[in-house]
């Protein structure tokens, strides 16, 4: 826990009166460089900012700090193929090639997740973090071809997908 010197980096004390977007707080606590607010006599979690994000009083004056820009990545969770494919290309795309690549692209991520485990495993790490990940790049080259065995593959993949469906419904 961080407990030295944090009143030299801001000059928020617990107790002190805080604007904040349109709306008056309260510092509650601060712990390891987070400042904890409360609006007065409301209900629910507390607002935690960073020490450098808090507005305070200096001399009488307000003094805002400039926000801190949000460099994280975001992420959707979720691949919906049919519409990454329909954004990216003007070919129509059959259902048989949505599946196929859905497998074939389950099948890449497991392999990489194997990749990755073993990587933390060498490093002895507990937790998988994008360092063990492996990123796959494609020269370009790789994967020019045609094969047309795939298409019986996938297309008897649809049917029996389809007919399990239909089975379950009975």
């Amino acid at each position: 826990m961080f407990t030295g010197g944090w009143e030299f980096m801001n000059k928020s004390n617990i107790g002190d009166i805080v604007p904040l977007d349109g709306d008056i707080y309260i510092v509650k606590r601060i712990e390891d460089g987070w400042v904890y607010l409360r609006q007065p006599n409301a209900r629910g979690k507390e607002r935690k900012l960073y020490w450098r994000e808090v507005p305070y009083f200096n001399n009488g004056e307000l003094t805002v700090p400039p926000k801190i820009e949000n460099n994280k990545p975001s992420f959707n969770s979720k691949l919906h193929l049919g519409s990454m494919f329909k954004n990216n290309t003007e070919m129509q795309v059959s259902k048989e090639f949505i599946a196929f690549a859905y497998e074939n692209i389950e099948n890449l991520i497991l392999c990489l997740l194997n990749i990755a485990e073993h990587n933390a495993t060498k490093k002895e790490h507990k937790r998988l973090i994008p360092a063990h990940w492996h990123w796959l790049d494609l020269s370009p080259n790789v994967g020019k071809g045609y094969w047309p065995q795939q298409n019986d593959y996938a297309l008897k993949e649809s049917i029996f997908l389809h007919t399990d469906k239909r089975e379950q419904n009975d």
